[in-house]
C-alpha cells in the first residue's frame, strides 16, 4: 500500500478510514465526481462499526442520492491530509470502481454536485492529493483495457 503526502513534523494526526468511488455511467469518457466547492470523488469516512462498504454507500446515496451498483475494489492508499475543518488527517483510504443504480433518495447534502468529467481533465483539480494519484491510476488502469 502506498502513502502519499508528507507527514508534518509537531501536527497532531487524526486517523480517518474512508471509501471512495469512481463512478462510471453510460458515456465510457466520463467519471462521476462531485464538488461543495473543491472537487472529490464520491465517499467518505467511516462511522463507528461501519464496513468500508457500508460507508461508501451511505455516502453516496447522502451526497447524491443513488445507490450503487457493479462494486468492484480498485485501490487501497494511505495519506497524510489537510483535513480542513478537521485539522491534519492520517487517511487509510479504499476506492472501489461502480455505477450509480436508483435513485432512492434526496441527497441530504445539498452543498455537494455531482459532474460528469472526463479524467484527464481533472488531474490536478481533485482537492486531495491521495485522489488526484488514485485518479491518475485510474487513467493508466482504463488505458491498459483498450
Amino acid at each position: 500500500m502506498v502513502r502519499i503526502g508528507k507527514k508534518i513534523d509537531g501536527e497532531k494526526y487524526t486517523k480517518r478510514r474512508a471509501a471512495y468511488v469512481i463512478i462510471e455511467g453510460g458515456d465510457k469518457e466520463k467519471i462521476a465526481i462531485a464538488t461543495d466547492g473543491e472537487w472529490f470523488f464520491l465517499g467518505g469516512g467511516l462511522e463507528g462499526t461501519e464496513t468500508e462498504l457500508e460507508a461508501l454507500k451511505r455516502e453516496v446515496i447522502e451526497e447524491s442520492g443513488y445507490s450503487l451498483k457493479n462494486i468492484r475494489f480498485f485501490d487501497k492508499v494511505t495519506a497524510w491530509a489537510d483535513g480542513g475543518k478537521r485539522g491534519p488527517l492520517d487517511v487509510e483510504a479504499t476506492f472501489y470502481i461502480a455505477e450509480f443504480g436508483e435513485k432512492v433518495a434526496e441527497p441530504i447534502e445539498k452543498d455537494h454536485k455531482v459532474f460528469w468529467i472526463k479524467p484527464a481533465e481533472y488531474t490536478q483539480k481533485l482537492y486531495h492529493e491521495y485522489q488526484r494519484y488514485v485518479l491518475n491510476e485510474y487513467i493508466e488502469y482504463k488505458k491498459s483495457k483498450t
